[in-house]
């Protein structure tokens, strides 16, 4: 499973261009989280200063970016729908600090992985239906097909 691909499809799909710093760090943290699934707390000692290493910068300016791309996600309001699928119904009004928007982030990501192989897996196997004419369409599979390719390949 490609984690960057994927926290930076997330991120696009909120509204965050990788242009943003930010949109680095969280994609370095979200690959941290998963490799190291129980050593990244506290994370101003641990994961900040690890990203803040492998990007040549400081674990003051990993923490600001990450904020500052979370505030913009909520000032934007862009996908409601998919920050009540990641975050709490709570967070919706207020946004979560770093760690809980990364570790959220991340969860989603995981409890997505399974539907990923499952597509992947069937993706040649799929006939899709023409929205037109409901008959079996051969450009609609391919289309189709060649976005599961682009997401999904490991």
């Amino acid at each position: 499973m490609d984690y960057d691909k994927i926290t930076i499809a997330i991120l696009k799909y909120l509204g965050i261009s990788y242009t943003y710093k930010g949109c680095y760090y969280i994609v370095s943290c979200i690959k941290f989280i998963h490799e190291n699934k129980t050593t990244f707390l506290p994370a101003t000692k641990i994961l900040y200063v690890y990203v803040a290493r492998q990007h040549k910068t400081s674990s003051k300016c990993v923490e600001k970016n990450i904020r500052k791309v979370i505030e913009i996600i909520w000032k934007l309001d862009k996908n409601k729908s998919l920050l009540s699928k990641i975050f709490d119904k709570d967070y919706l009004t207020n946004k979560p600090g770093n760690i809980e928007f990364l570790l959220s982030l991340y969860n989603h990501i995981e409890s997505s992985k399974y539907i990923e192989q499952i597509l992947y897996s069937l993706k040649d196997n799929i006939n899709y239906t023409c929205p037109i004419d409901n008959k079996p369409c051969g450009l609609c599979s391919e289309i189709i097909n060649k976005i599961v390719n682009e997401l999904y390949v490991q």
